[in-house]
């Protein structure tokens, strides 16, 4: 049970807290430090780079998705005394009334913060960001520390040393600027975690960002600065199991699901079977449900494509009434056609009246609060998610699954469809 937390934070998108991070959990690790981690907000794939390195599931915890009893219950559920919390963009930044933002799960862990700084172009002003940072924050959060990221001469770490201990701020340490450790993109973020360690690169790249930190941060010190958090909380909001025996698309092309989401399934008493469709393996026969996480089926087209016991699986299955639920890659699939970034239409399971396209390419990106138009899950009370895909559905017929609004309240219409059995939508479930 974790009791104790640490909150890794930045004033902006790449300023290096994932480095640190990744860093720290590997390298507390390697010194039989035992710590679990966590990823603030709704983003499944840091939460897969958590992981590996930590060498345990990591949680996402997500303020604005999930009730502070139910961030706390999460986080208190991790089997080690210790609680590493990657933060998300800015340390301030959210939603429209500062929900999702790090800080608000910090301050309902009431846990400390570390700031990473991007010294890049400043010396002590450095020192007043943080200390004007540490003015805002809430009841019960404060600033344990500092990291500097990008420090370009020893002169330069002594300049904002120093205006730090003149304004009683602890300095654990300064990464070098050419010491970044980085992580391939594409066009939804990160690469996977799975196609990095496929590949061979996931665990040296973990490894050099340990190294890196443990050479140039002050463990022991950081080890000090976790702090007793609120726990445990409640797990209301948990999403209850869709079924008894449940079978889970898992592979290179569906492996955005949520540890907590699937946590809460077992914990029910269900029984959760993963099967491959890139493999072509159809799901269990006997399951009562049938989940397609979303993921990145756009890079494996034609092997899914003509994956004829995956998709006969699926159609056998909702012939025979077997509830399946797709989100976003695994609701594409679930549809008639998709069609690549060269505009080649591929064929689908042909479950829904769906036909989505890569060539056709917008931004939907934000929370949403979705309220269930079906007799099925996770109906019928209103649940929150998260939609972040550049795809086009250029034919969605029959019912809708959600009415949806934003997450200032703002009415979207309706997404998703239905059909009997089947069912699925463009946004991840989280709570």
């Amino acid at each position: 049970m974790a009791s104790r937390g640490l909150v890794v934070a930045g004033l902006t998108s790449g300023s290096g807290k994932t480095t640190v991070t990744l860093g720290l959990l590997r390298a507390m690790r390697h010194a039989g430090i035992a710590v679990n981690a966590a990823k603030s907000g709704p983003d499944y794939i840091d939460s897969a780079f958590l992981a590996a390195a930590s060498g345990a599931p990591a949680v996402n915890l997500d303020s604005h998705a999930m009730s502070v009893g139910l961030i706390r219950h999460l986080a208190a559920d991790r089997p080690e005394p210790r609680l590493l919390v990657e933060g998300v963009m800015g340390l301030f930044d959210g939603t429209d009334g500062g929900s999702g933002s790090t800080v608000s799960v910090a301050a309902a862990l009431r846990a400390p913060v570390m700031l990473v700084l991007d010294a890049r172009h400043q010396g002590q002003t450095a020192a007043a960001l943080a200390t004007g940072i540490a003015t805002q924050f809430p009841t019960g959060v404060a600033l344990a520390g500092v990291v500097l990221n990008r420090i370009a001469s020893p002169r330069h770490e002594e300049l904002i040393g120093t205006a730090l201990a003149d304004r009683g701020i602890p300095l654990f340490g300064s990464l070098p600027a050419n010491g970044d450790i980085e992580i391939p993109s594409r066009h939804l973020g990160l690469v996977q975690a799975a196609d990095l360690a496929a590949s061979g690169v996931l665990e040296p790249m973990i490894d050099k960002a340990a190294e890196l930190v443990a050479a140039q941060l002050d463990l022991g010190a950081i080890e000090t600065a976790f702090a007793d958090i609120e726990a445990p909380g409640t797990a209301n909001g948990v999403m209850p199991p869709p079924g008894q025996r449940i079978a889970i698309a898992r592979d290179a092309a569906f492996g955005f699901a949520y540890e907590h989401m699937m946590a809460g399934w077992r914990d029910a008493g269900a029984e959760i079977t993963a099967f491959s469709p890139l493999a072509d393996d159809a799901p269990s026969p006997d399951a009562d449900f049938i989940f397609l996480p979303g993921g990145y089926p756009e890079l494996h087209l034609p092997a899914l494509s003509g994956a004829g016991q995956f998709l006969g699986g699926l159609r056998a299955a909702a012939e025979h009434g077997i509830s399946i639920y797709g989100e976003c890659g695994g609701y594409m699939v679930l549809g008639e056609t998709i069609t690549d970034a060269e505009g080649r239409p591929h064929k689908m399971a042909g479950l829904l009246a769906l036909e989505t396209s890569f060539a056709k390419r917008k931004l939907h990106l934000g929370y949403r609060r979705m309220t269930p138009l079906a007799e099925v899950w996770p109906g019928p009370e209103p649940v929150t998610g998260h939609e972040f895909h550049y795809t086009t559905a250029t034919r969605a017929d029959g019912d809708p699954m959600f009415a949806v609004s934003d997450a200032a309240g703002r009415e979207l219409g309706t997404t998703g469809l239905v059909r009997r059995s089947v069912a699925g939508s463009y946004a991840h479930i989280i709570a």
